[in-house]
């Protein structure tokens, strides 16, 4: 059971629920056995001696028997209802934490769409087995058993034709499984499929309209939900099977019982309610053994969900091992960010290729209350080092200090405290204007002070026309357009208390004028503030005014300095100016 620990663990809570549960179907299971024995009564005894008032003893009897399996029935639907919801909030929270706990390199290793199945159908799967073993993994085996045994008792000789039909019902079901089990993978598989097309269509709906490759993304889509249904029909055809096969059995082990028990009675060896009797348990043994063979069924599809759950919680958060001693500090006090020969490839493996890198032996330190920016090429490197300060990757070599600390000594936590980003694709969450400027503080801003760090961002004026603070946002930001989210992903890093701001490519979506004034605003806010800034641009003007400026090219450092400098003595900078028409800061 180790394979399974982590569900294990989030069904302890629910110990009572998975022993009052079962208890509860016994107890109905064993009225039940009893039900055809007490209606064997009423026609050997009842009828022969035309007893009315053994009758109604009897059929009182029995209605409160049938009574009381029904409160127990309740019971144990209430249990199964409670452990399996709570069982599934659990391993959602679990996955969900699990998850972010992750790097970034593992997530992407998984794949959305891996992991969104296994927080949604493979939760529901899990969920789905916790409810059937409260309610049927007992109750089925004891009925299956108490009614061999009662047959038995009845009538030894003719119980020989249930052992036949168990058999081969068991070789039945056995077959099946072997069959279903490892086609259930595969459906898991084939519905990550889908989730990873459909997530991909809805992400980028706008571009498929704009380029008017509806058709297409449709057929991708139906190839997928082809392929899961293709799959999914296959593993049912299987299974389907199971529920005929069991009903030709029992039909036939009824028409022999019938055809020998009618010589038996003849014979006054057994009588007509023993006959009866031994019918209904017929029946009774071959509905439990079907329901015993769906449940196989289910829990062939739970298990495999479960290891996929379980592959998910096993995954080790990559983390580099603390620093201590000289590594861990740096005792240069007075630089706030410092990179000391920091390499790193998104290629696992082949760290030792040069090659492979997205950076090289990249150095810089910026001190409190300074500005960096970093220029270079498309693919030269610039948002990986964004990353790597963030600690969403692990540093192949080198160091990374913040504060005096390397940030491998760091909790993440405290790390991004530190650091308010804005990336190149901005993300605004469903709410409001304030909800999202507020999601990086523990305590929200007045609105005044919201209001002057939208200022600096150059938003207030629309988010006026918008309604105020309180207009809504829709998921994604879809109702503002680009240059407004990503003003308003501006404005959520300035509304933080974070020493450090980082800017990816934060103004592509603003026109000159816009981010100009943002430029000069933002100057002056982080004067104010003793805030520290390292911006990447794509454009020199937005940069010409850092205290030091480093320029990238596939990844190594090509220059380092202050903008003149740099246009008379790097190559890759003045180049990149040229292209822009600049021959200074504009």
């Amino acid at each position: 059971m180790k394979k399974y620990k982590h569900i294990l663990k989030e069904c302890r809570p629910y110990r009572l629920e998975f022993i009052l549960g079962p208890a509860a179907k016994l107890f109905e299971a064993i009225l039940e056995l009893f039900l055809p024995i007490l209606m064997g009564k009423i026609v050997d005894t009842g009828f022969s001696s035309d007893s009315k008032s053994f009758i109604v003893r009897t059929a009182l009897l029995m209605f409160g028997m049938a009574a009381m399996g029904l409160a127990a029935a309740t019971v144990c639907q209430y249990c199964a209802a409670r452990a399996s919801s709570g069982v599934g909030a659990r391993l959602r929270d679990r996955l969900l934490t699990q998850v972010n706990s992750l790097s970034v390199a593992q997530q992407e290793k998984c794949g959305v769409s891996f992991l969104n199945v296994a927080m949604t159908s493979d939760v529901n799967q899990v969920c789905t087995g916790v409810s059937m073993f409260i309610r049927l993994v007992f109750r089925a085996p004891f009925i299956t058993l108490g009614g061999i045994v009662a047959a038995i008792i009845l009538d030894a000789p003719m119980s020989v034709v249930i052992a036949v039909g168990s058999t081969l019902f068991l070789i039945t079901l056995l077959s099946i499984i072997r069959v279903t089990f490892l086609r259930y993978k595969i459906v898991q598989k084939k519905l990550d499929g889908i989730s990873g097309v459909v997530n991909e269509r809805l992400s980028g709906i706008r571009v498929v309209r704009a380029f008017s490759r509806e058709k297409h993304h449709q057929d991708l889509t139906d190839e997928a939900s082809e392929a899961y249904a293709e799959e999914t029909i296959s593993v049912a055809r299987y299974s389907a099977l199971l529920r005929p096969i069991t009903i030709l059995i029992m039909n036939a082990a009824v028409v022999f019982v019938l055809w020998v028990g009618g010589y038996r009675i003849q014979s006054n060896i057994i009588t007509t309610g023993m006959l009866l009797t031994f019918i209904n348990y017929i029946f009774s043994i071959f509905d439990e053994l079907n329901k015993l063979g769906n449940l196989v069924v289910i829990f062939s599809r739970s298990f495999v969900s479960a290891e996929r759950i379980e592959g998910v919680l096993e995954m080790i958060p990559e983390k580099r091992e603390p620093e201590t001693g000289a590594e861990a500090e740096d005792h240069d006090d007075k630089a706030i960010v410092k990179m000391k020969n920091v390499s790193f490839s998104y290629l696992s493996g082949k760290e030792d290729s040069d090659e492979y890198y997205a950076i090289k032996d990249v150095s810089f330190e910026l001190r409190k209350g300074e500005k960096l920016g970093i220029i270079g090429t498309t693919g030269s490197g610039k948002s990986t080092i964004i990353a790597l300060l963030l600690r969403l990757y692990e540093i192949d070599k080198g160091h990374i200090y913040v504060g005096g600390k390397s940030i491998a000594a760091l909790p993440d936590s405290e790390l991004r405290e530190k650091m308010a980003p804005v990336f190149q694709t901005t993300v605004l969450f469903e709410g409001t204007i304030r909800d999202n400027l507020n999601i990086g503080r523990k305590e929200p801003l007045s609105e005044e002070e919201i209001k002057a760090r939208c200022e600096v961002a150059q938003a207030w004026d629309f988010i006026c026309e918008k309604g105020g603070l309180d207009a809504r946002v829709e998921p994604k930001g879809k109702n503002f357009s680009g240059g407004q989210r990503q003003r308003l992903s501006i404005a959520r890093a300035l509304c933080t208390d974070s020493e450090i701001l980082l800017f990816d490519d934060a103004t592509a979506a603003l026109d000159k004028d816009t981010s100009a004034k943002f430029s000069a605003a933002l100057a002056e806010h982080v004067k104010t503030h003793h805030r520290t800034v390292v911006e990447i641009s794509s454009k020199i003007n937005e940069i010409a005014d850092s205290d030091w400026i480093i320029v990238l090219d596939n990844g190594a450092v090509v220059g380092q300095g202050k903008h003149d400098a740099l246009l008379s003595e790097c190559e890759a900078y003045s180049r990149i100016a040229a292209s822009q028409e600049m021959g200074g800061v504009e």
